[in-house]
């Protein structure tokens, strides 16, 4: 009988240690993938953070254009960084991170200007793109200031960047509606 209840105190052992262990093993696996998402979130942040400053060089070129053949790279850079933005809204999450409507209307506004073909652009059409670039590059320098270093977003900063997101945003759709 000695045998069978030293074999016995070792499968409590093992059962223990599977019941014991095995939750831990879990739950340092959850951490170490959380700490993962958050330097994933911020890689991509840093990429729009690049897009954002591309497209906010275009805008500024795009304001000095004659024609509508020099809004090419502001149609690309916008959608680019359209597009890097909303994904960055998804890893990070849409309730603290707010997406940015005003380079969707941006990407129309050009869209539109350009269906027509090469021409001359008319002053107006100057002037728009001359406020748009005045105003995002206040979108961009909030841009910056976005998420800390741990990968959590900045509210007073999204705020911000809300708020001249909207103003841009209504500037478009009122210049779209024309």
């Amino acid at each position: 009988m000695g045998r069978k209840a030293g074999w016995r105190k070792f499968g409590i052992w093992i059962v223990l240690f599977v019941l014991i262990g095995w939750p831990i093993y879990r739950i340092y696996g959850y951490m170490s993938q959380h700490k993962e998402s958050y330097e994933a979130s911020l890689m991509l942040y840093q990429v729009a953070q690049f897009q954002i400053e591309l497209m906010n060089s275009s805008l500024s070129e795009a304001a000095k254009a004659k024609d509508t053949k020099e809004l090419d790279s502001l149609r690309l850079s916008a959608y680019s960084a359209n597009y890097t933005h909303e994904r960055l809204v998804l890893a990070v999450g849409g309730d603290e991170l707010t997406p940015l409507h005003s380079i969707e209307q941006l990407v129309q506004f050009v869209l539109r200007l350009q269906i027509g073909g090469e021409r001359t652009l008319k002053s107006e059409e100057k002037e728009t793109l001359a406020k748009a670039a005045v105003t995002f590059k206040e979108i961009y320098e909030g841009y910056g200031k976005l998420l800390t270093s741990s990968g959590k977003p900045v509210s007073s900063q999204n705020d911000k960047v809300a708020k001249l997101d909207g103003e841009l945003a209504e500037l478009l759709k009122k210049r779209l509606l024309r």
